[in-house]
This record gives C-alpha cells, structure tokens and sequence, in this order.
C-alpha cells in the first residue's frame, strides 16, 4: 500500500556511532556553533530598518526561536497599528542585499543588507547592520530557523501556534493569562463557549496554585487549551472501533483504514503508524493507540484530502510539451492593475515560487539604451529588462515548499516592441546572463521537445526570422501584440493595419527557442512551422464555441496560450477551465489577484508536484474525435463533518462571533458544474459541527476541480474566509481533513475541515 508513510521511527541519518570519528567531530562542531549563533541572535542586535525615501530606523531585533517569531523592540510609538514581530512559518525567504532588486537599498552597502520575504503578497522586511559579519549571522540564523518549522512535527506546530495566541493575548507582559484574559483570547478565536466549563477547565490546568489571583502561564496555558480542543467529533469515529476498550490495537487500525480510508494497511504499517503517532510511551511499547494518537494520525499530512502520491512528480514527463497544461502568468510584472499599477522584479520571483512555469515580459526601448519592462501605452512603472532576466535565473529552478519540483522548463512569453538596436541589448543580456541555461537550437528539432528533454533549461516565446534569411543584422516579422487589446481610450495604442511588419534582430531572433505566430485560423496556424499561438480571451471563447473541434485539433499541434481582454483594466481574471477543458496548453491568468480563477489555477496545478506541468487527458490528444470520456461517470458523496479553529475574515470589523458555512462546488464542463452549501453554523467559528451530505455525479471527472469556500454569513455580503480547492483524481476516500488556504493560497494556522468522501461509478 503505497499511500501510508512507512514511519520506521528510525533517523535516515548516519547514528553518531556509525560515522566516522571526524564526521562526529565536525557534526558536533556544527550543532554547537548553530546553538551559539542562535543564542546570540535570541539577546538582541541592532538593525536598521530600510523605509522608502532612504529612511533608517534603528531596532532591537530578536530571534526567538522557542516560539519560532521574529520581533523587534525600540519603536517609541504607543498606538501602534502595524505588527512588531512575525512568525517564522509565514517567511517565504531570506535573501542577502546583494541577491534583493529593490532600488530602496541602493543607497546604502548592500552587503550589509538582508531582505526577509514574507507570503506571497509582496510584503518584504528590509534591515540593514553594522557589520558584513552580523548580517551573515542574521541570514544563516533565519535560514536555520525556517528549516527548523518546516520540518516540526505535528505537534510541535500546534503547541507553537498555541504559544503565538498566548503572547497575543498576555497585553501586560506578565507572562500569565487570568480568567478574563482567557475569556477575551477565546472570542478573538471564534470560541464562544459555555463560561461555568471554561473555567472548570481553566482551574484543572491551573497546576502552580500561586496565591492571589488564579493565572495561567505559558505551559498551563499549553495544557488547558489542548483540554478545551478536545475533538467528540474524532472520538465517534475511534469509537466505532475500540471494542469499548479506550485504545485500539493494530488491528483496529487496519480496520478502520480497510472500512473507511479505502486503504490495506499491512501489520508492519499499522504498528509503524502507532509508534509514529501514539505520544504516550506505555501504549507505544503496548502497540495500543489512544484517542489523542488517532487526533494526530487523522490529521497528519498523508491523511489530507489530497492524495500524497500527486505530492510528486507521477505522470510521464516525456511526451511533447504541447501535450501538457502549463501553469502560466499574464503581465507578470504586474502587482496591481494594467493602467497604472506597480511594476515589480519580486512579481517575478513570486509567480516562480507559486508554480508559474509560464512568465510575460513586455519589452519597451528605455533610457541609455536599456530595454525595459512595463504594460505598453500606459502609466505602469517601469523595470529593467537585465533586472527581470537576473531575478527569473536565481528562482526559475529554486525548490520552495510551494514549488519542491522546480526542474522542469520556465518559458519567458516575450512581447517585443524594441527598436533593433535595443533588441541587440536584450540579445546580450540573455546570452549572457542564462549562458547554457537558454534553449535555442540553431537547428528546427525533428520533434517537439519535452519537459523531461527541456529539464532546467530557459525557453524564449518569441517572433523568430526565417533560418535561410541573407546573413543581415534583421529582417521583417508581422506584429500581432497584446498591447493592441488596452481597452481604454486615454492609453490608447496608435492603430496598425492589418499586415503591418516589424523589424526582428537577428541576435535576437536566434535566442529564441519556440516561434510564436499570429492566428490566421486553425489550418494557417497549423501549417505555419510555429509552435506558439496566442488568443485573448473573447477570441478564444468564441473559436470553442464555434468550432471546438477545430481549437482541440490545433493544441494537438501547437501550444496555444490565451490571456485577459484588454477590457480587464483592474487586473481581474477570465475563467480559465472552458480553456482548459478545450485543451488550451497555456492558459495565462494576472497572478496577482486572488480571486477564484487563481485559486482553480493553483488547486489545478497542486498536482503532479506542483511541478507546473500537467499532461492533458488522452481523449484530448487523439485525433479520434469520437474518443469519449463519458464512460468514466463518477458519484462523488461527501460528507461535511467539522470545522476546526476557523478565523475571523481579515478585514472584519465586527466583534462578534463568526457565523460559517461552506460552499462546495464542482467546476468542470458546463453539465457538471454545479453547487451547493451547507447550513449556518451561528456563533461558532471554534469548533462548527454540521454532519451534512451531498452528493454530485461528473460525467469527465478529468476535467472537474472541486472547491471548497468557507464564508462568514452576514445580511448584507457573505465574508470570505478561505478555500481548498483540488483536482477530482487527487481526492482520497474516507476521514479526510483539508487546511483553509487564504486568498493569497497560504495555510491559514489551525483551520482545518473535516469531510468523510466516498467515490463510486454512477
């Protein structure tokens, strides 16, 4: 049974024992110089906080690594309204000032500077030090102090996130919590809860007795909220199998996993699972597992809802690319909207480390003769072309939790729209800065290359002159580009005819490794020895409608990218899976609105890895037009157990207690999408029961993505809360939990749901 982890509870590393006596040397050597750093990082450094307008303020920083935070002290403002610490688990990355592209170091030395990246929604802590040493301490403590979360066990997250909310509640700085302070932390955790069992629970942890008024500190507090999270709905279920004996042997386990998980579990498996979960000693030597255990193990990671086999990179990887979907950014420079919003190198590197194999560089003549980056005809800022070039070459391969199998190709979609001399420049910069990164074969390949073939290489989408042209330094290509469709009369482009030439750089024009070609229609398109077509949205939408055949018949030869009408000013997104569902390969979206289309887009492409490459069903690759997918018509049932831990929605105002439901739905082809929604939970964001069923049947479950919304019901307008969202064929079968996603697809801590699924023919 391959789904179940093999926990051996043995180290995969060499035993101190085992080694060689230098290695234990340096091993030991190693650990005591991290625990010396850490400890000197955990007293205080001063740091320079960078602001914009090359403003400096000076704090106190600690790291603290016993309760994973990163805090400062020293502000001598009292109402403060912006956070003075961070947890660990919410850095995305530490970077050294020299590696950072914001002009808000310039200033300064940057190899005194470090960057601390946080989420996914550009938000960047910038510091500066005394010394080029203290910085270095500074990356390599944090660096070591994420690896440390990433790698915490179940619970070791849970008693941290516990810590955070108790140094969130302890407003005094005393390190206790009173009764009252408990009750005020309860309410800001959606707990409303009867007050006499509260307080029974509160005196039970209160071990210390200190005289004076009853308090709780830190590991009281630890105790008392394990207590008051105790979970009936789980128990049930451990119930059904323990024989009224209060633990369960191996054989109930397999039990449990062969009637409910769908799975086999083998006596092996079942005790290794004990010995991995079970906290108790006794019971571990007794091979029994408690109810708390069987908490733990229904929890852990290969209990999700997503199946852990497509954690990894399963499909076959060798077909040619043009048989794959491939997780694709619009305008990626964009971090707000298309008129006059920010532009930004980070963009980049976000939509690299969320999956995006797919990037768009829009290129424009710039000052002293530096091609730069920015939306065509209108007010976005600008960037330097060399910048983007430098930032998609640190982080096109570069494994983050996110994007683990980060190997596969990065296609730079380049609308070109330099003079040929700027061209000659860009040319310069590509060579040089990808070097043998860049794919570019002098040659036309017999055959299209794979994502296997093209595995860490750099692949220019551009216009590409004819291979026998005279040897002159540019030739002529028409000119079809996305900055004709601004829609928006004040930043209107100049209008072109329809065979309008522009003149391609030779230099240029041999970086480039796939052709793109303006659509003339399906068959011109088809026979025009190019290997890129684009389509903007209202475009393709009606070529699916009128001629679906025709649109699956040219992404069987070419790769056909579509992205946002120019109407789409505030950088909102087109649905992307009736593009999908016709077999468009790359199906572009504005990464930087978070919306449901990007949330369909990032559930789509949690599969196979996350590698950003999905191969397309096989009735999509045939030529057998009457190749059907019908004959697989699946009953999905699902049963919406629990809530656990659920937030208050970010922007919430109101004091009170949240009131959710969930909304589950089924996108796909137009006769499976449907929804429903389960029933208001009032005043009950802590621990919602609802025990509620439904059922959808999907005729082309390879086509469907199902996703799950959780709302906060109000009279006026629903608050959003988070979402999961996933592709049918990566659900498991049973008990299954899933963690809310935020609109910005990061884990929001704790909040889980529980569902019991079961899939049948129908």
């Amino acid at each position: 049974m391959g789904n179940v982890n093999r926990h051996s509870g043995q180290s995969s590393h060499p035993t101190p024992e085992s080694q060689p006596s230098g290695k234990r040397h340096r091993r030991t050597h190693l650990t005591k110089s991290v625990d010396k750093l850490l400890y000197l990082l955990s007293q205080g450094c001063m740091l320079h906080k960078v602001k914009g307008g090359g403003l400096l303020y000076p704090r106190t920083f600690y790291l603290d690594t016993e309760n994973m935070v990163l805090k400062y002290s020293g502000s001598e403002k009292r109402l403060r309204k912006k956070r003075i610490s961070w947890p660990i688990s919410k850095i995305r990355e530490v970077r050294e000032g020299e590696k950072d592209y914001s002009k808000r170091l310039d200033p300064y030395d940057r190899g005194r500077c470090l960057a601390v990246v946080f989420g996914t929604n550009h938000e960047v802590l910038y510091l500066m030090s005394e010394t080029s040493q203290m910085r270095d301490d500074w990356i390599k403590g944090l660096r070591f102090a994420l690896h440390m979360d990433q790698y915490m066990d179940q619970k070791q997250q849970t008693d941290r996130w516990i810590r955070e909310a108790f140094q969130m509640a302890d407003k005094n700085n005393d390190r206790s919590l009173d009764f009252e302070e408990i009750l005020k932390l309860l309410k800001q955790l959606n707990a409303d809860m009867d007050k006499k069992y509260v307080l029974e629970l509160f005196n039970k942890a209160d071990t210390t007795k200190t005289h004076g008024k009853p308090v709780l500190d830190a590991e009281e507090f630890v105790r008392f909220y394990h207590m008051l999270t105790e979970r009936p709905e789980i128990d049930e279920i451990f119930m059904k199998y323990d024989d009224g004996k209060g633990y369960w042997t191996f054989s109930d386990l397999c039990k449990f996993f062969y009637h409910e998980q769908k799975l086999d579990l083998t006596e092996d498996q079942s005790k290794e699972l004990i010995a991995a979960f079970e906290p108790q000693k006794q019971l571990q030597l007794e091979e029994h597992l408690s109810p708390i255990g069987f908490r733990t193990l229904l929890a852990s990671n290969d209990q999700q809802l997503f199946n852990p086999i497509h954690k990894r990179v399963y499909q076959d990887m060798t077909q040619p690319i043009i048989n794959y979907y491939i997780s694709s950014s619009h305008n990626t420079y964009l971090t707000d909207d298309q008129l006059r919003g920010p532009s930004r190198v980070e963009a980049y590197i976000t939509a690299l480390s969320r999956g995006c194999r797919c990037v768009e560089l829009d290129c424009w003549d710039g000052p002293d003769e530096e091609p730069v980056i920015y939306h065509g005809y209108t007010l976005t800022s600008k960037i330097f072309f060399r910048d983007v070039l430098s930032a998609i070459k640190d982080y096109a391969f570069q494994s983050s939790p996110q994007n683990p199998n980060s190997r596969y190709p990065v296609i730079l979609s380049i609308e070109n729209h330099c003079s040929v001399k700027q061209q000659t420049v860009m040319a310069t910069y590509i060579r040089s800065i990808f070097g043998d990164l860049l794919y570019a074969p002098e040659e036309t390949p017999n055959r299209i290359p794979s994502p296997h073939d093209l595995m860490g290489k750099i692949v220019i989408k551009g216009k590409k002159l004819p291979n026998n042209l005279s040897n002159t330094d540019e030739g002529e290509v028409s000119d079809e580009d996305e900055a004709a469709d601004v829609s928006n009369e004040s930043v209107k482009p100049p209008k072109k005819d329809s065979g309008h030439k522009i003149k391609l750089s030779q230099e240029f024009s041999a970086c480039v490794g796939f052709k793109a070609v303006g659509f003339k229609g399906v068959e011109e398109s088809i026979n025009s020895k190019g290997i890129f077509v684009s389509l903007g949205e209202n475009k393709a939408l009606k070529l699916i409608d009128n001629d679906r055949d025709g649109v699956i018949k040219l992404n069987q030869h070419m790769l056909v990218r579509t992205y946002p009408a120019g109407s789409r000013t505030d950088s909102s997104n087109y649905n992307p899976v009736p593009m999908w569902n016709a077999g468009c390969q790359v199906v572009a979206l504005n990464f930087q609105t978070n919306s449901e289309p990007m949330q369909l887009l990032q559930g789509k492409f949690m599969d196979n890895g996350g590698c950003g490459y999905l191969l397309k069903p096989g009735f999509l690759l045939s030529d057998d037009r009457s190749a059907s997918p019908r004959t697989s018509r699946k009953r999905l049932s699902i049963t919406i157990v629990s809530g656990y831990q659920l937030p208050k929605p970010n922007d919430s105002k109101k004091g009170e207690i949240i009131d959710p439901f969930i909304k589950i739905e089924v996108h796909g082809v137009k006769e499976d999408t449907q929804q429903c929604k389960t029933s208001v939970k009032e005043n009950n964001g802590f621990n919602p029961r609802w025990d509620e069923h439904v059922s959808f049947v999907i005729s082309q479950p390879d086509h469907a993505i199902i996703r799950f919304v959780v709302y906060d019901h109000d009279r006026c307008v629903d608050d959003f809360i988070g979402y999961f969202a996933l592709p049918f064929h990566s659900i498991q079968e049973g008990y299954r939990h899933f963690s809310l996603l935020n609109k910005h697809g990061d884990k929001i801590p704790m909040a889980l749901i529980l569902l019991k699924v079961e899939i049948k023919e129908a």
